[in-house]
């Protein structure tokens, strides 16, 4: 009897190994093909002709359905973006981004309780992906209900820790109800995960700034700019952050500073006309008179 049973898990487990090393194999091989699909579609990704000539041969890709939908939602053409999407979760039912095109169009078009049935759908076909809990999160934000993105975006930080929108998110609807304390320390765990990250200093920055908390804003603004010199919201939202906080001089040097480090941006040249006051022009000389 026994050696029934070893044999019986011998062979039950030697079928789980071929099952799941082959669903590996093919993912790794699926992964493997989209890059390449990727790669092919950036020589024209706007143009239809040239995605609808690879479907025609990779029918059911997740990255040229999706491209396929964004074209048609570029030209504001919601009817046949609304087709697409509906093609994308036909083709291919198992990936993410199908289900968050397709309600993304149906919101687009007013169509906002279809919208929500889909993500819906979504979330019981698909519950462990990011890209649905994501969606799932953002459409309560969407709503401003601030309770339930607090509520939905805790799964997505469990899945994907270093997703910026899984703290800012979620700290600025605190930030709304009236709990700056819990903000502050959802947005302390995302400097955490993300310190290498320019953009989770910068959401960290503005969350102290409407909590009300204007030195700190104006500290983690400085700290974005030694770590990320390169990056110009560190200067012109720092300079906005001194200004407010009656720091003229050292807004009006450091707004300076940027627009002789970021000449093109729009920002900063924005802050700049608002916070350096006009120059003082010198009268001109008088001409002498006629002899």
């Amino acid at each position: 009897m026994i050696p029934l049973i070893c044999g019986l898990v011998a062979i039950v487990s030697w079928l789980a190994f071929l099952f799941f090393g082959r669903r590996l194999l093919n993912s790794i091989g699926q992964e493997g093909r989209e890059q390449g699909l990727h790669f092919e579609l950036q020589a024209a990704p706007r143009s239809d002709h040239h995605v609808e000539s690879m479907l025609a041969h990779n029918p059911r890709s997740p990255i040229l359905l999706r491209q396929y939908v964004a074209n048609a939602i570029d030209r504001n053409d919601l009817v046949e973006a609304l087709r697409r999407s509906e093609m994308f979760v036909t083709r291919a039912p198992r990936a993410p981004e199908a289900w968050v095109a397709h309600a993304d169009v149906l919101r687009r078009s007013g169509r906002a309780e279809e919208s929500v049935a889909v993500l819906r759908k979504a979330m019981r076909r698909l519950p462990r992906r990011v890209e649905i809990l994501a969606a799932w999160a953002h459409e309560a934000l969407e709503r401003q209900d601030w309770a339930e993105v607090v509520r939905r975006f805790v799964p997505v930080r469990r899945r994907a820790p270093r997703r910026i929108d899984g703290y800012a998110e979620p700290a600025k609807a605190l930030a709304h109800v009236g709990r700056p304390d819990e903000a502050e320390q959802l947005i302390a765990e995302g400097l955490v995960q993300l310190a290498d990250v320019a953009d989770m200093w910068h959401q960290a920055a503005h969350i102290a700034d409407i909590v009300g908390k204007l030195d700190e804003a104006i500290g983690r603004w400085e700290a974005m700019r030694e770590r990320f010199p390169g990056e110009p919201g560190g200067y012109s939202f720092g300079a906005e952050g001194l200004a407010r906080a009656g720091r003229a001089a050292e807004a009006e040097e450091l707004i300076r500073q940027a627009r002789d480090f970021f000449p093109g941006d729009k920002h900063v040249a924005e802050v700049a006309a608002r916070l350096i006051p006009p120059e003082v022009q010198e009268p001109a000389p008088a001409e002498p008179p006629a002899p």
